[in-house]
């Protein structure tokens, strides 16, 4: 019998994620090797971690292994995962059928692997578009609200991220766009054969997120106030700011102060947000939890009733799937990329933070809006980003690189 055999290179992986793409991979492996699919999934750790031998080295159970190997927290981490890396990734690829690489760590690697092992197909995810992150880096600088220290890191990466998607258009046998929304972008600012391009939405494990749910249920405490929900990086880009703005709004012009905004995540605006939620006396309203582990933030988005996602750019965030797959209304600004994921009505994205505002106050004061909603994208996230039915697109590319 023929076992087809994945390798899923990755500079992060649960425990040691700091975005969406360890989640990524780590569900599409996991989905992929209950489908009798021979996974390894070549998973990056910080050096010290692998050095006071934390963690274990290697996991196999269940035709998924895991062998980790060692990155430098220091940016651009990927890089320095692959340059320390590539060796390794070069000798392992020969016993595989598909190597499956991401975006930000797939090139240079990419094309040494194929100068050693030509007849092996690779795949790439892409997860952004560089030339997108630098347009909004500016307009973070312009608002005079931003980062400083994002912005540098986003303008000095600029060329790496640029190479490498032109890295990955000329290396991989096949390209996959995390939304439609990315696809266009990207065929429009670089030079991609449109055939080697294909759309895969993120997935999440629901049945995962639902067991997490039922969990925290019961140790869930009512409250009478509005519990909302924001988890992300503290940087511009993802629109913190934005919605404290809006809550300003919401408590004053609409007049509604009874809810709790718990804001889970780090990053450099942590001290301007702070100063934001005591200069618009937010204090009683607004807590800021910091970095959790994922199990644990999925339990408070479960407990919450509003998920707020004021994103000004993304491609396809795994935390509003799964708020989605939670059945959670989702408060977002009218983007492409909420506008393709989210099926909602189009009056309920929003074009300015005081219209964001007014969409959280019509969910606030209607619990049966909230309900609606919930369970239209509840219905719409089983259909389209069940990790089930992503790893199904997955299987269907492979076969065909391997036919």
């Amino acid at each position: 019998m023929f076992y087809l055999r994945i390798l899923i290179v990755s500079h992060e992986f649960p425990p040691h994620v700091f975005g969406g793409i360890g989640i990524f991979c780590y569900n599409l492996a996991n989905a992929l090797a209950k489908r009798g699919i021979r996974v390894t999934v070549m998973a990056g750790c910080p050096s010290d971690a692998i050095k006071a031998r934390l963690i274990e080295l290697t996991e196999t159970s269940n035709n998924l292994e895991i062998i980790r190997v060692p990155r430098i927290n220091f940016p651009p981490s990927h890089f320095w995962y692959q340059m320390m890396n590539i060796n390794a990734v070069s000798e392992l690829i020969s016993n595989f059928d598909i190597v499956h690489g991401q975006d930000c760590a797939a090139f240079p690697m990419i094309s040494y692997c194929k100068k050693t092992n030509p007849k092996i197909p690779w795949v790439v995810t892409i997860h952004t578009n560089p030339t997108s992150q630098l347009y909004y880096a500016l307009k973070s600088l312009m608002s005079l609200e931003g980062s400083f220290r994002d912005f540098i890191t986003y303008i000095a990466g600029f060329p790496l991220w640029d190479v490498s998607l032109r890295g990955h258009a000329k290396f991989a046998n096949a390209l996959v766009a995390v939304s439609q929304s990315l696809s266009t972008e990207i065929l429009n600012c670089y030079e991609i054969n449109p055939e080697k391009l294909s759309i895969i939405h993120t997935g999440v494990d629901i049945a995962g997120l639902e067991e997490i749910a039922k969990s925290n249920s019961v140790h869930n405490s009512h409250s009478d106030e509005i519990q909302m929900f924001y988890a992300g990086r503290l940087y511009w880009g993802k629109g913190i700011l934005h919605l404290l703005k809006s809550l300003v709004y919401l408590t004053r012009k609409f007049g509604f102060k009874d809810f709790q905004l718990h804001v889970f995540g780090c990053g450099p605006l942590e001290h301007r947000v702070k100063e934001f939620i005591s200069s618009l006396n937010l204090t009683e309203n607004v807590r800021l939890r910091g970095f959790v582990q994922h199990q644990e933030l999925i339990g408070s988005m479960a407990t919450s009733d509003i998920v707020c996602v004021p994103s000004l750019y993304e491609a396809c965030p795994v935390g509003m799937i799964e708020a989605m797959a939670l059945g959670k209304p989702v408060a977002a600004f009218n983007q492409p990329f909420s506008r393709e994921l989210l099926d909602m009505p189009a009056g309920m994205l929003s074009k300015s933070i005081e219209a964001y505002a007014r969409s959280l106050y019509s969910l606030c004061i209607s619990e049966n809006l909230r309900k609606d909603i919930g369970a239209r994208l509840r219905t719409h996230a089983r259909k389209k980003f069940d990790i089930k039915v992503v790893a199904d697109n997955y299987l269907k590319l492979y076969r065909q690189l391997l036919s």
